[in-house]
């Protein structure tokens, strides 16, 4: 008699089984990291775009003095100093973690002049401070000279040329360090000190 042969399955002792705890807790720190760096990540494009809006207005400011130049041949010294410190700004006085609507009167502009006066266009509120200083040739800039990330940027003096000096300043985050945005007439570059405060 013929023997049929059956093909017996062979049982493993190992049955499907889903992921391990080991394996479920790397996952969960990989998507911690991740999230963490994109944390961080949003953080920094959030302050670098408050930066370029004080980097857009100083330009801004800086192409509406040489507008007004041209028409007046003199710059406009709309403020009464640069500040020294974090109040005396337009259009707060002092800026902080909230916007301010450009166009109010000026309450720390020099006497007889106002921001209308410069060929200015602001698209909406702003969260910085700003000021600007001007002069005659042959006069000392005030400030001589500002502090940008602990090094001094000294300004010509006497200036050899019709001077003005455009500064931002502001707090955006509302931790009591301010960033401050400087622009002059004697270069195009625009200074950041404490960039992403």
């Amino acid at each position: 008699m013929a023997r049929t042969l059956q093909l017996v399955p062979v049982v493993s002792g190992r049955r499907e089984r889903g992921f391990t705890l080991i394996e479920m807790m790397i996952v969960v720190i990989i998507v911690g990291v991740l999230a963490a760096l994109a944390v961080a990540g949003y953080r920094k494009l959030i302050a670098a775009s408050h930066i370029s809006e004080a980097q857009n207005m100083v330009h801004s400011i800086r192409v509406a003095q040489e507008a007004y130049h041209s028409e007046t041949q003199q710059y406009a010294n709309m403020s009464t100093s640069i500040p020294a410190g974090n109040a005396g700004w337009y259009p707060a006085t002092t800026p902080g973690k909230f916007v301010t609507a450009w166009g109010a009167a000026c309450t720390v502009c020099t006497a007889g002049m106002d921001w209308t006066m410069l060929p200015l266009h602001v698209d909406g509120p702003v969260e910085f401070g700003y000021a600007t200083v001007a002069g005659a040739a042959s006069t000392n800039p005030t400030p001589a000279s500002v502090t940008v990330n602990g090094a001094a940027v000294t300004f010509p003096s006497p200036s050899p040329t019709d001077w003005f000096i455009v500064a931002a300043a502001g707090d955006t985050d509302g931790n009591g360090t301010f960033c401050h945005v400087y622009g002059g007439s004697w270069t195009n570059q625009v200074f950041v000190d404490h960039e992403g405060e």
